[in-house]
């Protein structure tokens, strides 16, 4: 096939083949190489040998024969006052093996059966003119003993009634083998394996399906047997949500993500979607792509927060809480990977739009800033953290900062305002010396050290993470 073949051009080629018949009918089947031939005829012939397709008047009383043992037992069994034709139409929908070949007056019918099934093989579409009298022979204008002993292709247009799926696949049954379909007559189009899938879509997008073309039980049974894949229902925006924040709390971060991804692909511009996304990328260390989702979330923030029809956020009143979390988040992302300085201008920003994890900013941006050895600077951040809350961490930061600058004494004083239960001499006696002066080295980002190893050291802070601080946006 053309590359630039389309599905719309295999259609096209389908019914230009079928132009100029005065009533054509179509035929798919899945493998260009299987024969025009029944399934009484393929059962006959195993159960037989291949000798009964030499002689035409044999087969043809093999097969009527065939028929009268079916629908006589069919008779047992349902007691209808039924037609032969109305048996056979059922059990060929059943899936029985009868003298009958499937076709339909829909082309694009025949084109998905032509696709559905042998991905690996080429299928194909038969078209037959049914309303030539010289082809075919209408068989509701026969009787029962006439419908399998004619000398021409015989067509019959199943009762609507019997089955819904007669409706939606607009079916009609042809009886051949014997007679054999004359070549003369019949067209076809070779569909390649390349572009089944294409096409399966594309008839999809027109309303044919499994499901639409077997609108009866026995479909419905049969299209949700246990080898059939499960068809995925589609979830609401909030349901996968709360699928990632659950599998998020159980540590399942990878679950996780594919969950809040699909919720940003359901609400791409709300900002709480990439949020969860940049939480989750920090979990599993992908920090560079976690930056990038808090940067996606800081980037729609401004604009209408629709997280359902019960559900109204006023963006006025969450849309400071919102930034200073996402810029503290992108801050520790930053620092994570080592780049401290744009760590620094994020916990920046985060001061400037709220307070609520003050004390977590600053001590980390003091841990930023001693990392780029500005122990000033740091000190000062680490002061203030100690000032919202006393803590060893804050204390033993503040003295790793007094140290590096020479202010020993001072930096004693920290120590044992994070060690008050230790004396001096014993602490000064604990510290490393580096040629000869007492020093520590900074904790690593997003690592913690053991806690006999930590004293002293100014180590990161985790990022709280968006799922639980930021309530507002469950």
């Amino acid at each position: 096939m053309d590359r630039k073949e389309t599905p719309l051009d295999i259609v096209e080629k389908i019914l230009a083949e079928a132009r100029g018949m005065s009533r054509p009918a179509y035929r798919g089947q899945a493998k260009a190489a299987w024969k025009l031939r029944s399934g009484a005829v393929d059962r006959l012939q195993k159960a037989y040998g291949d000798h009964v397709l030499d002689d035409e008047n044999d087969l043809r009383t093999l097969v009527s024969d065939y028929h009268k043992d079916l629908i006589g037992r069919m008779e047992v069994i349902d007691g209808q006052r039924l037609r032969d034709w109305q048996r056979l139409t059922i059990l060929q929908h059943q899936g029985a093996a009868t003298g009958l070949l499937d076709f339909t007056e829909s082309p694009l019918v025949a084109l998905w059966f032509a696709c559905d099934d042998e991905p690996e093989d080429d299928g194909q579409v038969f078209i037959l003119d049914i309303g030539d009298g010289q082809v075919a022979a209408n068989g509701r204008k026969l009787d029962n003993e006439a419908l399998f002993n004619t000398e021409r292709v015989v067509y019959y247009e199943p009762d609507r009634s019997l089955r819904p799926r007669i409706i939606t696949q607009q079916s009609l049954f042809v009886i051949c083998n014997p007679p054999s379909l004359p070549e003369l007559h019949l067209r076809s189009v070779v569909i390649p394996k390349e572009v089944k899938g294409h096409l399966t879509e594309y008839l999809k997008g027109l309303g044919l399906s499994q499901e639409n073309l077997f609108r009866d039980v026995p479909g419905l049974a049969s299209t949700n047997t246990r080898h059939r894949p499960l068809r995925t229902l589609a979830l609401s925006p909030e349901q996968y949500r709360d699928l990632g924040t659950r599998a998020y709390q159980a540590a399942r971060y990878e679950d996780a993500l594919a969950h809040y991804s699909a919720y940003a692909r359901a609400l791409p511009d709300v900002a709480q979607p990439y949020c969860l996304i940049g939480d989750t990328l920090s979990a599993l260390q992908r920090f560079q792509e976690a930056i990038d989702a808090y940067t996606r979330a800081i980037a729609v923030i401004a604009r209408p927060i629709d997280l359902g029809p019960r559900v109204v956020v006023r963006l006025e009143a969450v849309g400071r809480l919102m930034l200073h979390t996402l810029h503290y988040n992108r801050g520790n992302a930053h620092a994570a990977i080592g780049n401290h300085t744009q760590a620094v201008a994020e916990y920046d920003s985060a001061l400037e739009h709220g307070n609520r994890l003050q004390r977590n900013v600053l001590f980390n941006r003091g841990n930023s800033k001693y990392a780029l050895e500005h122990y000033e600077e740091a000190f000062a951040d680490f002061e203030a953290a100690w000032s919202e809350r006393k803590g060893s961490d804050a204390a033993h930061a503040m003295g790793n900062c007094k140290v590096l600058i020479g202010e020993f004494t001072e930096g004693l004083g920290r120590y044992l305002d994070g060690n008050p239960c230790r004396g001096a001499e014993e602490l000064c006696c604990a510290l490393p010396t580096t040629h000869g002066t007492p020093a520590t080295a900074p904790g690593r980002v997003g690592q913690r050290r053991p806690r006999s190893e930590t004293r002293g050291a100014c180590r990161l802070r985790r990022s709280e993470v968006w799922v639980h601080d930021f309530s507002v946006c469950r």
